[in-house]
Order: C-alpha cells, then sequence, then structure tokens
C-alpha cells in the first residue's frame, strides 16, 4: 500500500505544471499509512520494535495488565497515557502525532501551555520522569 506523507505528495504537486499530469494526481488514492488503531501502529514502529514490552512498561510507568490491555485493544488508553507510551518508546513528534491520532485523542496543540513543554520533551527525546519534571518545574500536571 502507498505510504505517501502530505510533505511527500506537496513536493510531487510543486513539480506538476499541466493539467494531463494534474488529472492523474487526482485519480490516485492518497493514503497516509494503512493503520487502523493505535497498537497496530505502535507495535509498527521501529523505535518500538527494538525495545522489549518489559522495557517500555518500565520506562512508561504503566501497570503490566493496563499495558497488554492497550496492547490487546480491550482498552482505549487516554492522552497521557498514549504520550508515556510515545516518550517511553523515544518516539519522534510526528510519530506521537499520529499516535495520538490513531487512539482518538487530541494532538499536541501548540497554543496549549502544557503540550508546548510535552513537544520539547518529545522533541529533546527525554524519558517520562524528565517530561513530568518540565511539566512540574512550571507548573503544570505531570503526565497521569
Amino acid at each position: 500500500m502507498d505510504e505517501s506523507t502530505t510533505r511527500k505528495l506537496a513536493d510531487v504537486l510543486s513539480g506538476i505544471d499541466n493539467t494531463r499530469d494534474m488529472e492523474k494526481f487526482m485519480e490516485e488514492p492518497k493514503v497516509a499509512d494503512s493503520f487502523k488503531n493505535f497498537p497496530d501502529y505502535f507495535r509498527s514502529l521501529p523505535a518500538v520494535q527494538q525495545l522489549e514490552s518489559g522495557e517500555i512498561i518500565q520506562r512508561s510507568g504503566l501497570e503490566r495488565s493496563y499495558y497488554y490491555q492497550v496492547m490487546k485493544g480491550t482498552r482505549s488508553p487516554s492522552r497521557d497515557k498514549v504520550l508515556r507510551l510515545c516518550i517511553a518508546a523515544g518516539l519522534s513528534l510526528r510519530e506521537t502525532t499520529r499516535a495520538l491520532e490513531l487512539s482518538g485523542n487530541a494532538p499536541l496543540y501548540p497554543k496549549n501551555r502544557r503540550d508546548i513543554i510535552l513537544t520539547v520533551a518529545i522533541n529533546q527525546s527525554a524519558s517520562v520522569d524528565d517530561a513530568n519534571l518540565l511539566l512540574f518545574k512550571y507548573g503544570e500536571e505531570p503526565l497521569a
């Protein structure tokens, strides 16, 4: 399946200068990825595949049973739990944004003080504890 991203599509589109190519471009299906849920997406990421489940559980601070319920799809994680998992696995901001979207949670919002702090923590590859210390330093609620 085609794993085109908006950026790749924009690059292709920037080189189109005639209606024939434009029509061809508009007819092709544009699919961001084939994932329909958070657990499948999360497990597919190279950073996650390099870690043992126990290490992700330990780094995230989540209960073992809760983690496995989320990964089986029998439990829907809250936004903070998804963020804990993404930070624990060392995911990029782009990967974290997609994980939040697939889990049915809101993406990090650049006008929200707490989300700004979390974005910087993700960009710094901070641990969950470090992210919580940063949140605490600026008077924001830690990741639940």
